[in-house]
C-alpha cells in the first residue's frame, strides 16, 4: 500500500508542476506556438520540442545518474526570478523577456528537484530551446538589415558576371529586361538576405553537431559533448553565417539572370518558392560536407580528461509544495498586471494636427501607405504629410502612435524601415533640438541616400511625458510606466528634407520643423 502511494506521489508531483508553468506561461506559450506556426524565420521551433524531447530519452540513464538530490534555494530562487521575468516582460509588451522566463522557470524546476550537477549534460536540449525563441525585432533587424545588404551586393556581382546590366539602390536591384523599356525591381526582403535559412542552419548545426559525436561514452567536457565535439559543434554553428548568406545570395543572383532573360515572371510564382526551398537544401548539404571534413581532421581521437559522469548519490527528496506556491502565486499576480486595465489619456487624432508649424505650411493632403504596411505597422493614430517653406523647400513629417504597446504592437525604427525601401543611412549623430520655450530634446539624425536621393533625417520616441531618442531606454520607460501608471502608450516622430546643394541649411530645416512639430504633439501623445 505504501508503495502504490509512493509511485502515485511520483507520478502526481510532475503533473502538478506541470500544470503550473501552464497557468503561469499559458499566454507565453500560445504565442509563441503562434510564431513557430506563421514565422518562416523559426518554422524550425515547430520539431525542436520533439528533437529535445528524443535527446532526453535516449540519455535518460545518463541523466539519471547525474541527479544528486534537489537545491531546494538555488531553484526556488531561480523560480522567483523567472517570475520576475516574466511579469517584466509582460507590462513592457516584450514577448522575449516573456519566453526567456520561460526558459528560466524550467530550469529552475530541473535544479528544484535534481540538482546543479545535472544543467551541464543538458546543456545541449537548452541551447536548442533557446535558437527556437524569436529574438527580439530591436536585435533581429540589426542582423536582417546588414544580410540584407549583404546579399544584395553579392547578388549583384553574380548577376554583372553573366553581363547582365543592373543598379543597386540599398537592398533593391533594379533590372531591365532584355527588350523591355521599363525595369524590373528586385527587393531583397529577409526570406531573401539569409535570415530565414539562418536561423534554421544554426539550429540544425547544433542538432547535425550532437547526431555525430565522435566519443559518446568517453568523458564529457561540456553538455553530452566531449571536448573534441565541442570545438566541431562551434565551427559548425559559426559557418552557418556565411553559407546562409552566400546561398541566398546565389538565389539573388539566378532571380536576377532569369528576370532579364524571361522578365517578371521568374521572380514571382513557382519559381520562386522552389527556389526557397533549393536554398535549405543546399545549404544543409554544403553544412553537412563542412562537418564531414571538420571530422575527419579532428580525427577519432578519445578525450582523456573532462568531466566523468556523477554517481547517482541522491541524497533527500524535495518537496513540490513550496515550488507549486511559487509558481501559481506568481501566476496569479502576473494575469493580474497583464489583465489590468491601462489608463486611456484624452487625446486628438492626429488628422487634427495642424496644417501650419511656425513657417511650414502643409503642401498637399495627409499621405497613406498601403493596406498591407499599415497593417504591419499596427499603429493606433499615424499621419506623414509634406510641409513647405516659403522658399520652396518640402520636408515629410511621419507620427506613429500607439495607443497601447502591451499587446506587442510597437515603433519600427526607421533604421530598420527605411533600408528596405532601398535607403542607405550613414552618418549618425545625437543631436540636441530646442523649442521656442527653451525646452529641449535630443534626436537621432542620419544621412539618407537612395540614388540621386541624398536626404537628412532626425527621429525620437515621444510619449507620456518623457522624449528618447533611445529605442532601448524607450522600451525600459514603457515597463516602468507600465507598472506605475498603468500607460504604454507613445510615439515615434520622424522628420525627412533634401540635402540639395546647401547642407547646413537643410540641417537647420529639419532641426526647426522638427521643434515646432514637437511643440505642436502634446494633444496628439498625451503626457
Amino acid at each position: 500500500m505504501a508503495e502504490t502511494t509512493t509511485k502515485q506521489n511520483h507520478l502526481l508531483t510532475p503533473v502538478l508542476i506541470a500544470a503550473a508553468l501552464v497557468f503561469l506561461f499559458a499566454s507565453v506559450l500560445v504565442k509563441l506556438g503562434r510564431d513557430w506556426w506563421s514565422d518562416e524565420n523559426y518554422s524550425h521551433g515547430l520539431l525542436v520540442p520533439f528533437v529535445i524531447a528524443f535527446i532526453i530519452w535516449s540519455e535518460r540513464d545518463r541523466l539519471q545518474r547525474a541527479i544528486t538530490g534537489p537545491s531546494v534555494i538555488l531553484g526556488g530562487g531561480l523560480a522567483a526570478a523567472a517570475i520576475m521575468l516574466l511579469l517584466a516582460g509582460t507590462v513592457g509588451a516584450e514577448l522575449f523577456t516573456q519566453r526567456i522566463a520561460f526558459v528560466a522557470a524550467l530550469i529552475a524546476t530541473v535544479v528544484y528537484f535534481c540538482g546543479r550537477r545535472i544543467l551541464v549534460l543538458l546543456a545541449a536540449p537548452a541551447a536548442l530551446l533557446l535558437l527556437s525563441i524569436p529574438i527580439p525585432q530591436i536585435i533581429f533587424n540589426q542582423i536582417a538589415i546588414p544580410l540584407q545588404m549583404w546579399a544584395s551586393q553579392m547578388a549583384v556581382w553574380g548577376i554583372r558576371l553573366f553581363e547582365v546590366p543592373t543598379l543597386r539602390k540599398g537592398n533593391i536591384i533594379d533590372i531591365l529586361p532584355r527588350g523591355a523599356t521599363q525595369t524590373i525591381s528586385l527587393e531583397v526582403v529577409e526570406a531573401c538576405s539569409g535570415i530565414r535559412s539562418l536561423m534554421t542552419l544554426v539550429t540544425l548545426a547544433l542538432i547535425l553537431g550532437y547526431f555525430t559525436r565522435t566519443d559518446t561514452d568517453g568523458k564529457l567536457r561540456f553538455g553530452l559533448f566531449s571536448g573534441r565535439d565541442v570545438v566541431r559543434t562551434i565551427i559548425l554553428m559559426a559557418a552557418a553565417v556565411p553559407i546562409a548568406v552566400l546561398t541566398n545570395a546565389a538565389r539573388v543572383s539566378a532571380t536576377g539572370i532569369l528576370t532579364f532573360y524571361y522578365g517578371k515572371s521568374a521572380s514571382e510564382g513557382t519559381w520562386h518558392d522552389a527556389s526557397g526551398w533549393l536554398v535549405y537544401i543546399v545549404a544543409l548539404a554544403l553544412l553537412i560536407a563542412l562537418n564531414f571534413v571538420v571530422t575527419r581532421l579532428f580525427g577519432d581521437a578519445k578525450e582523456t580528461g573532462g568531466m566523468i559522469d556523477p554517481p547517482a548519490v541522491i541524497t533527500n527528496r524535495s518537496r513540490p509544495l513550496p515550488l507549486l506556491v511559487v509558481f501559481v502565486v506568481g501566476g496569479l499576480l502576473v494575469n493580474w498586471f497583464a489583465y489590468r486595465s491601462e489608463f486611456a489619456p484624452p487625446r486628438q487624432a492626429l488628422s487634427e494636427l495642424s496644417q501650419t508649424l511656425g513657417d511650414w505650411r502643409q503642401k498637399g493632403d495627409e499621405i497613406k501607405f498601403e493596406p498591407e504596411v499599415e497593417n504591419l505597422l499596427k499603429t493606433t493614430d499615424y499621419t506623414m504629410r509634406e510641409y513647405t517653406l516659403a522658399d520652396g523647400r518640402i520636408a515629410n513629417i511621419y507620427v506613429g502612435y500607439y495607443a497601447s504597446q502591451r499587446t506587442g504592437a510597437t515603433y519600427h525604427s526607421p533604421q530598420n524601415c527605411l533600408p528596405g525601401a532601398g535607403w542607405v543611412l550613414s552618418e549618425p549623430q545625437k543631436v540636441e533640438v530646442k523649442m521656442a520655450d527653451g525646452r529641449s530634446f535630443t534626436a537621432n539624425r542620419y544621412t539618407l541616400r537612395n540614388g540621386i536621393y541624398h536626404q537628412v533625417m532626425l527621429y525620437w520616441y515621444e510619449g507620456r511625458g518623457r522624449t528618447e531618442s533611445s529605442e532601448y531606454f524607450d522600451k525600459l520607460n514603457t515597463v516602468v510606466d507600465s507598472v506605475t501608471r498603468r500607460r504604454s502608450d507613445g510615439a515615434m516622430v520622424r522628420v525627412m528634407t533634401d540635402v540639395g546643394h546647401e547642407e547646413e541649411a537643410s540641417l537647420k530645416a529639419v532641426a526647426d520643423l522638427a521643434a515646432k512639430l514637437a511643440e505642436q504633439l502634446p494633444p496628439f501623445v498625451p503626457e
